[in-house]
């Protein structure tokens, strides 16, 4: 039955066939290679005219049995009905009489369907094989879905791309990921998915680093070994499988599932290393990136700290080529230079910086890697032409090793000459000061016994004696000069101020009574305003006197031939932040102060009034700052104004 010939080869359906066609041998040797129990019938006869040795196999039969077999006993079911490519369960009769529930498929070898070829295969190995089709197409899709890992926006996004398929794939009903914590020796749980994990703790110590990192699997009926298997006996959980997450031979973590349907254990650990390796994957990607984002910006941080630097610097800053060619400047060398950087981009230095003796030397050393940290103190040259001295420093700036670049700093000593000058200025001043009041106290004695013997000398003449006149200018010389000393030493010497809550209005009135009749003489009339609740200052009750007698006594000087209005006003002022401040303005009605003299009207010695000395307002303005106060002034034709501001006695207090 099994080596039946079959006829020849020219009925057989082979469409796309070349050449000879194979004959019953080689077709025998064919089917023979099929796992499957398989059969060929003849429809006509119904009656199997070859069978394989995996048919002998599953039915029982005796491939040597003389009496062919008939297809309506093996298969009661098959009938003319049937056509190719069909594939149905069915009942095949065995050789102990018992049925089995098989898959059929159905196959023509010819058009005409004569000779037909059935596969016959079990029917729960069908559906195991199904099963398996099914399980390596979701595999496969896993597998696609998690190749997207390394393009999410986040690794927390990655890991839950991971779980989220994992669950998919072990049909878990939980799954997690701890991550080791090298310093502190312990396992932290930074992800969880399903609620039978949600109460695992939150990090567990690496006492047994070999026992926790070996893949594991734990069921409900087994003794627990490591910690996170005695969390979950106390979770109740039916099942724990665990691996560990390893990238460079480094382990960095831990994956678990919980709740896993029955099956091979052997799979689940190799399916659950499959999403560790992902995992792995996506922190080797994410630590990378995040260390190529790192780079980036300390690199940017750096460009722009660079560039911030170089905008910002007050020094000059001058990038050359190694040929010494410009390539940039920055903002403070185009303003120093009075060139633009388009305007010198490519040329050589030595043609903008002109003159300077040791610049081609030091160019040489900055190309051969040395660097010129201080050229000295040169005269450069503006664009315009004007000279200006300056500090020269040339360094050579290296890049992976090679030199890249030569930068020129270049530092404006204007500022530092002219502060030199003044500050020589006020040396001198400083000790012309000490100089002119030794000279005032040493000359002022003199002058009072000058004044006294004139005084001697005019009681002694006779009330008509004419040389009364003239000893009545002596002594209004003397009283010049004595007031004069005094406002030296003043100015020379000042004084401690002892600061208390000061009434300025009621110390302004005072004062103006004092100087009433003066104001009648001079026909000046008198406005004073004191708002209420101004606060008092906090000043020198002293000092404040000699400031506003310094300051009315002008007023009047400026309208002692017209006459005219003194305006006196204290008012209280609220500044930003809540300080508060007493606010007092003294204005007249004079002529006003010229332009030209405004600025220096507060510099000692300098008076427009050929009877004064050039010091009153120097003094005041002294005695302001020293108060911690400001003063200012206004003047226009037909008026002058001076503001006083004193810090409130309450503003200083708090």
């Amino acid at each position: 039955m099994g080596t039946k010939p079959l006829p020849p080869p020219s009925w057989m359906y082979f469409s796309s066939w070349h050449g000879p066609l194979p004959g019953a041998s080689e077709f025998s040797a064919l089917l023979e290679t099929m796992t499957d129990a398989t059969i060929v019938i003849d429809r006509t006869s119904r009656q199997v005219v070859f069978a394989n040795q995996g048919f002998f196999e599953l039915t029982g039969f005796d491939p040597l049995t003389p009496q062919p077999l008939s297809i309506d006993t093996l298969l009661p079911d098959f009938g003319e009905g049937w056509s190719s490519g069909e594939a149905h369960p069915t009942e095949l009769l065995l050789l102990t009489g018992r049925k089995m529930s098989v898959w059929l498929s159905v196959t023509w070898l010819d058009k005409p369907g004569q000779w037909v070829l059935l596969q016959i295969v079990p029917l729960n190995v069908h559906e195991w094989r199904n099963m398996q089709s099914r399980r390596e197409q979701d595999l496969l899709e896993y597998m696609d879905e998690l190749a997207h890992i390394n393009i999410q926006p986040d690794l927390d996004s990655a890991l839950e791309l991971v779980l989220r398929v994992g669950a998919q794939m072990l049909a878990a009903q939980g799954l997690c990921v701890y991550r080791a914590e090298k310093q502190t020796r312990r396992l932290v749980l930074v992800k969880t998915r399903g609620d039978v994990l949600s109460s695992l703790p939150e990090s567990v110590p690496l006492d047994e680093p070999t026992a926790i990192y070996a893949p594991a699997l734990w069921l409900k009926n087994q003794r627990p070994l490591t910690p996170l298997q005695h969390a979950a006996r106390r979770l109740d959980l039916d099942s724990l499988v665990s691996v560990p997450i390893e990238m460079n031979g480094s382990r960095m973590g831990l994956l678990m599932a919980a709740n896993l349907p029955p099956q091979n254990a052997r799979r689940m650990i190799e399916n659950l290393e499959l999403l560790a390796a992902y995992i792995a994957s996506a922190l080797h990607h994410y630590i990378t990136l995040n260390n190529l984002r790192r780079t980036l910006w300390e690199y940017s941080r750096s460009l722009a700290t660079r560039d911030a630097i170089a905008a910002h610097s007050l020094e000059g800053i001058i990038l050359l080529n190694p040929a010494a060619r410009v390539v940039d400047l920055n903002p403070a060398a185009e303003l120093m230079l009075g060139y633009a950087t388009c305007e010198v981009v490519g040329q050589r230095v030595e043609n903008i910086l002109v003159g300077v003796e040791t610049l081609p030397a030091a160019l040489r050393l900055a190309q051969q890697g040395v660097a010129s940290p201080d050229l000295g103190n040169v005269k450069l040259h503006r664009r315009s032409g004007q000279a200006f001295p300056a500090h020269l420093q040339v360094f050579p700036v290296q890049a992976s090793g090679e030199r890249s670049g030569i930068v020129l700093l270049i530092r404006d000593m204007s500022e530092q000459e002219e502060f030199r000058v003044r500050t020589q200025q006020l040396e001198q001043r400083a000790l012309l000061g000490e100089v002119t009041a030794i000279f005032a106290h040493e000359v002022r004695n003199p002058i009072n016994n000058l004044s006294t013997g004139l005084q001697l000398l005019e009681m002694n003449l006779p009330a008509d004696d004419p040389n009364r006149e003239l000893i009545g200018r002596l002594q209004n010389d003397c009283g010049r000069l004595t007031h004069l000393m005094e406002s030296v030493l003043s100015f020379a010497r000042p004084m401690e101020y002892k600061l208390t809550p000061t009434d300025v209005g009621g110390l302004l009135q005072r004062l103006l009574e004092r100087w009433g009749p003066r104001m009648a003489r001079l026909n000046v009339h008198l406005l004073f305003q004191v708002e209420e609740d101004t606060p008092p200052a906090l000043a020198d009750g002293r000092a404040l006197d000699q400031v506003f007698t310094n300051l009315v006594s002008n007023a009047l000087n400026a309208m002692q031939e017209t006459g005219g209005t003194l305006a006196v006003k204290v008012e209280k002022v609220n500044a930003v932040g809540g300080k508060r401040w007493v606010s007092i303005s003294v204005s007249d009605t004079g002529p006003g102060i010229p332009p030209e003299a405004r600025e220096k009207v507060f510099e000692p010695f300098y008076t427009t009034n050929p009877q004064g000395t050039g010091l009153g307002l120097a003094i005041t303005k002294r005695i302001v700052i020293a108060h911690k106060g400001k003063i200012t002034l206004n003047s226009f034709p037909g008026g002058t104004i001076f503001t006083i501001l004193l810090p409130a006695a309450e503003s200083e207090e708090a």
